[in-house]
């Protein structure tokens, strides 16, 4: 019924010769195909304002980038080299002879602000309409700009310095210990890795027994850093010197943008068969002495600098001379509170011998491979005891003093925590990786 209805109703109205109906029809019908109309073409200037944003900003990235290498490699004319870089990453990405989209020049402007490149690109477009013609609206303007900024990567000499003194030969973990005392026999996990008497180098036995020592897990920390590196945008600005040090400071490799050598040169790093002895402070003094004075960064004729320095943070006064088999003192040995004053002087690190290095311009990065003393050393020999009741307590507040600040010391035990520290350390210290936000 109701359908006969609604046809009756439709016939009468097709059948009116008055046009009343009509023409209200038609004045309905104009602003209904205008909001319609409307819709659909504003809807369309979206969709290409969309479109021209996303154009915009990953032309601000090339902008930004490319001006960041350009100051890398001394070009005084950066900024215009990033502005050149950024118009013609907008105008590769316009689709050419497109009638319904008209876009300007992109305004870019770069500029830097201490390691900080900031790339802005505002564009202004038209954009064709379809049914707003009938209203006499030919164009919709779309406008907008996008700032993207990259975090400099600055030139960086790293020296990296690490304890290969007897106490690094400790087992790594519990269960390296376990080993040790299960296939070799013996409870000596701590310091008996230097050839002072026939049988008295265990370190080739304990690894062919398949435990792993401190110093190989520092190693393999340090290597997987590098590698990192490599892979990395800090690739060709960062140079990398390796040391070692016990009772002296041995130079295994000097500055090098070689990052392969540097990895070959401390995987090539062991504990020391001439010294044995642990001379902190001596050994920063001597790095000190060789240090150039850092720069800013920003150029490769001026890097800055980070010393990345791994150590359990105990010294004493001990030294072997493997030619002569004797034990004798350190000669460069310097009394230092809180000290165990027997038969090896037992000390925490002294921040002094960090002093220097920072007052010349560098950044001191410092882990303490934390000196872990067990029951069975307790056993083994009562020395153990005064390093741990008397030395150990000064440590932490020590390694922080020696360090740069906040977030430049740590403190690490197992093979996890001491990977977790050591990238952590690289990447601070680099401070190269490049970091962009929009």
């Amino acid at each position: 019924m109701l359908l006969s209805s609604a046809q009756r109703s439709v016939r009468r109205f097709a059948r009116n010769s008055g046009g009343a109906v009509a023409i209200l029809f038609a004045v309905a019908l104009f602003p209904l195909l205008m909001a319609a109309g409307g819709a659909i073409d504003y809807a369309a200037s979206i969709r290409a304002k969309q479109s021209l944003d996303a154009l915009a900003d990953s032309a601000g990235l090339a902008a930004a980038e490319f001006a960041a290498q350009e100051y890398r490699n001394g070009n005084s004319s950066w900024n215009a080299a990033g502005v050149s870089a950024g118009q013609k990453a907008f105008a590769a990405g316009v689709v050419p002879n497109r009638s319904s989209l008209s876009v300007g020049t992109p305004n870019v402007t770069v500029s830097l602000s201490g390691q900080v490149m900031t790339a802005t690109v505002a564009y202004t477009a038209e954009v064709s309409t379809n049914l707003l013609r009938i209203a006499h609206i030919d164009t919709m303007s779309v406008s907008n700009s996008m700032t993207t900024t990259v975090t400099v990567a600055k030139y960086t000499d790293l020296h990296v310095v690490i304890d290969n003194s007897q106490s690094m030969g400790m087992a790594a973990t519990a269960a390296d210990e376990n080993i040790i005392q299960t296939k070799l026999g013996t409870t000596c996990f701590l310091g008996c890795h230097i050839n002072a008497w026939a049988g008295a180098d265990t370190v080739a036995s304990y690894r062919a027994a398949g435990a792993t020592l401190r110093i190989d897990v520092i190693k393999n920390a340090v290597v997987q850093s590098l590698t990192n590196l490599q892979s990395s945008t800090a690739a060709g600005t960062v140079r990398v010197a390796i040391y070692t040090y016990n009772n002296t400071l041995t130079q295994v490799m000097p500055l090098s943008s070689n990052l392969s050598a540097a990895i070959a040169a401390t995987n090539a790093v062991d504990l020391s068969t001439d010294g044995g002895g642990t001379n902190i402070t001596y050994s920063l003094n001597s790095l000190n002495a060789i240090l150039p004075t850092p720069g800013a960064g920003m150029n490769a004729g001026s890097p800055k600098g980070a010393v990345l320095l791994f150590t359990d943070a105990v010294q004493d006064h001990e030294k072997f001379t493997l030619a002569t088999g004797v034990w004798a003192n350190d000669p460069n040995w310097v009394p230092y509170s809180p000290s165990v004053y027997n038969m090896w002087d037992y000390q925490p690190i002294d921040p002094g011998g960090c002093a220097p290095i920072k007052a010349k311009g560098y950044a001191m990065l410092v882990l303490n491979a934390q000196y872990i003393i067990t029951s069975t050393d307790l056993a083994e020999q009562s020395r153990y005891g005064d390093i741990k009741n008397i030395v150990l307590p000064a440590v932490d507040s020590n390694i922080a003093s020696c360090s740069t600040g906040a977030g430049y010391y740590y403190s690490a035990n197992s093979p996890t925590q001491i990977m977790s520290a050591v990238t952590s350390m690289f990447a601070s210290a680099a401070n190269n990786y490049a970091r962009l936000s929009r």
